[in-house]
């Protein structure tokens, strides 16, 4: 009897020295895949600290062109200003040039009247006037008339001249405003057009590198997320190797048959039923060539460890399910849950 008792404790040693060795291996490539995540994350915060970096000289730069471009438009709309002065000016110096050009064409007739009395007259008429008078006074007084006529004539030679020459200069001036108004509007016009090329340059680059950047950092959070997990998973293969030796007897699971190598699954909940078909298709055997999940469940070892004891590696259907069951109750509370986090999230 004591040999028997002896036979079966080192049995159980030997089952749970196994276990131990299985969580250790399990843990050991769990935190090699952590080391492997966190220098992963290493490398991509470099990069995105990289790209921040650029992400401001070039929005410094956009600064500048859109500092650049703004003077410009201000530079035009001054040249602009001046181009609807010079057009006021022009207005007033053509309103001008009708005037004096009607003075003018009122002086050039009355001179012409006066040529014309001259050579109808003989050029004798005032010589006329003068004979002609009856008294001293009347003689005196068309003396006075005709020096004034002849001051008048004078005077409307004089200012015809100065009318003609305003005329010239009023074109004169027409003509550089005209070509001022030209020459400054095309060469603004021009460098506000070369400045919105740059300004559009560069807010192209620093859309494509803002994208970037979001890449990055989703990169990261992402990378952070699967660290975590794995620092918990091991955490929790540790306590589960801890809580393995100290497993004391489990009920008897459900006697479950197979159906063509597949566990008969007529007695799971539609939540269960759906859990298992898209995990195992129903086959105990199912194994995940990338992780140590395996089984209905695909349960990883250390939770195999946890609800099946030295019966990690069964594949009978009966424990198994209640293994899955145990699980799902533990994790999620029920299999409606667990159904509802796996559609969100791809596992559970």
């Amino acid at each position: 009897m004591l040999s028997r008792i002896r036979i079966a404790a080192a049995a159980l040693l030997a089952i749970l020295a196994a276990s131990s060795l299985a969580v250790r291996v399990m843990a050991a490539d769990q935190s090699g895949e952590l080391a492997a995540t966190q220098r992963q994350l290493a490398q991509v915060q470099a990069v995105l600290r990289d790209a921040q970096a650029n992400a401001a000289a070039v929005t410094a730069a956009l600064d500048q062109a859109n500092a650049a471009v703004a003077t410009a438009r201000q530079r035009l709309q001054d040249a602009q200003g001046r181009l609807e002065a010079a057009r006021a000016m022009r207005t007033a110096a053509e309103a001008a040039l009708t005037q004096v050009t009607a003075r003018t064409q009122a002086t050039q007739t009355l001179v012409d009247s006066e040529v014309r009395a001259a050579y109808m007259s003989g050029g004798t008429s005032s010589l006329s006037m003068l004979v002609n008078a009856a008294s001293l006074p009347e003689l005196v007084d068309r003396t006075v008339t005709l020096d004034q006529l002849a001051g008048s004539s004078r005077d409307t030679l004089r200012l015809l001249q100065e009318q003609r020459r305003e005329v010239a200069t009023t074109r004169a001036q027409l003509a550089g405003i005209e070509q001022e108004r030209a020459a400054a509007t095309s060469a603004v016009a021009a460098q506000v057009t070369g400045l919105e090329q740059i300004q559009a340059l560069r807010q192209q680059a620093k859309q494509k590198l803002d994208a970037k950047i979001a890449s990055l950092a989703s990169q990261a959070a992402s990378l952070r997320a699967h660290s975590t997990e794995l620092r918990q998973l091991i955490q929790q293969e540790q306590q589960q190797q801890a809580a393995a030796a100290q497993l004391g007897s489990a009920p008897s699971p459900p006697s479950v048959g197979m159906v063509g190598g597949l566990c008969d699954l007529s007695s799971t909940s539609a939540a269960e039923h759906w859990i298992i078909m898209h995990e195992s298709g129903g086959n105990p055997r199912a194994q995940n060539p990338s992780s140590t999940a395996f089984g209905l469940g695909q349960l990883l070892l250390g939770n195999r460890i946890l609800y099946l004891g030295k019966d990690y590696a069964t594949v009978d259907c009966g424990k198994q399910l209640t293994a899955f069951r145990d699980y799902v109750r533990d994790r999620y509370g029920t299999a409606a849950a667990a159904q509802a986090f796996w559609e969100a999230h791809g596992w559970y």
